[in-house]
């Protein structure tokens, strides 16, 4: 990672979509678009004009493609006659009708070094079967961070394995002459940070989690939909009450008036009402207790869930590490469409940089 940054740009930091969660902002990253346009989210949610739920960690139900909009990076190449390759990113599985060009399904036991090994075999295909863009999903170093803490020694070790593939992909190139022709985006979905059981805000202390519609514990925030309509309303008052009188870590909104700088209002998916712990702190119940170490989803202005981007290649500065301002994730579409000359259909994304990484500092 420090060979590529040194080599190209990076960013401050690039800032996540709200919630800060790995669904969402995937998509984000691959459409241009915040959760409340493309519709994913949070990892699970209710959408009440199809009476369904989503749940990403069910696969038959969530690769169904009512669930996605916006146009993913590997679409637009594909429309606009070129090729594409997705291994495993969130989103890529959806049977949407234009699909990659190439494709890996998720499976948990792929290594790293596997993955490097499928790109390169793919820039090995003859020039009019190659793909121009290319995502791959790594979720080992997120895996090590929930289960033991992101500065743990198992998180380390897992970020050296990511490290180490990545030597393989940067002396594939190498030994392929490519170093001057692939642009090459090393980017996260968010940060993340600590959680203990002194930091846990049991919210079925204050209301009766048996009228939720659907519950996503272990979460820095809580959507309530209610199974019947009029008492969601009753527990906001509830959890705006008993915040007010003891002064607890979260705060308590209405979809309507969660502040726009989320851009987390715009979408019937989301729910009525949004009870956002503060950092550090997480939302769950009694019965559930705390089962992780590490946990994302706080506020995308937060520190500690900034996301990395960093680029090298032919279409970015080489003199040496150029440092940028920190800018959104949902510039990125752009940033990858004009790396390799595809155009974009104005105001199709919500990204306001036209596809240029932002000023250096």
């Amino acid at each position: 990672m420090i060979s590529v940054g040194n080599k190209g740009v990076v960013a401050e930091y690039m800032k996540p979509s709200f919630p800060t969660l790995t669904f969402p902002n995937h998509h984000s990253m691959s459409t241009g678009l915040y959760p409340s346009s493309h519709g994913i989210v949070a990892n699970m949610f209710y959408d009440p004009h199809l009476d369904e739920d989503f749940n990403y960690k069910i696969p038959d139900k969530s690769w169904d493609p009512k669930w996605w909009g916006g146009e993913p990076i590997w679409e637009t190449a594909v429309l606009q006659n070129q090729r594409s390759g997705v291994i495993m990113w969130p989103g890529g599985e959806s049977l949407r009708p234009v699909r990659p060009t190439y494709h890996e399904r998720f499976r948990p036991a792929t290594s790293v070094s596997e993955k490097m090994s499928t790109l390169l075999g793919w820039l090995d295909k003859p020039r009019e079967e190659r793909p121009t863009v290319m995502t791959v999903y790594i979720g080992e170093v997120d895996t090590a961070g929930h289960d033991f803490g992101p500065d743990s020694r198992r998180c380390a070790k897992a970020l050296g394995e990511v490290d180490s593939a990545l030597g393989e992909l940067l002396e594939g190139l190498r030994e392929r002459n490519l170093e001057q022709v692939v642009n090459l985006l090393l980017v996260s979905d968010h940060g993340m940070s600590y959680v203990t059981p002194l930091k846990c805000i049991y919210y079925d202390d204050y209301i009766d989690t048996s009228d939720l519609l659907l519950e996503e514990s272990l979460q820095p925030h809580l959507g309530i939909r209610t199974k019947d309509p009029k008492r969601q309303y009753e527990m906001f008052h509830t959890l705006k009450s008993v915040q007010q009188k003891h002064n607890l870590p979260f705060k308590v909104y209405t979809r309507e008036e969660m502040p726009a700088r989320y851009n987390y209002a715009a979408n019937d998916r989301i729910a009525p009402v949004i009870v956002l712990a503060d950092p550090g702190y997480v939302m769950t119940r009694r019965d559930m207790g705390l089962s992780v170490v590490g946990v994302h989803g706080w506020d995308n202005e937060s520190k500690d869930m900034r996301a990395i981007f960093m680029a090298s290649g032919p279409s970015f500065p080489s003199q040496g590490p150029t440092k940028l301002q920190p800018f959104e994730n949902v510039e990125l579409h752009e940033i990858i469409a004009r790396t390799v000359g595809l155009k974009v259909k104005p105001g199709s994304t919500d990204g306001v940089l036209n596809g240029y990484v932002s000023r250096t500092c």
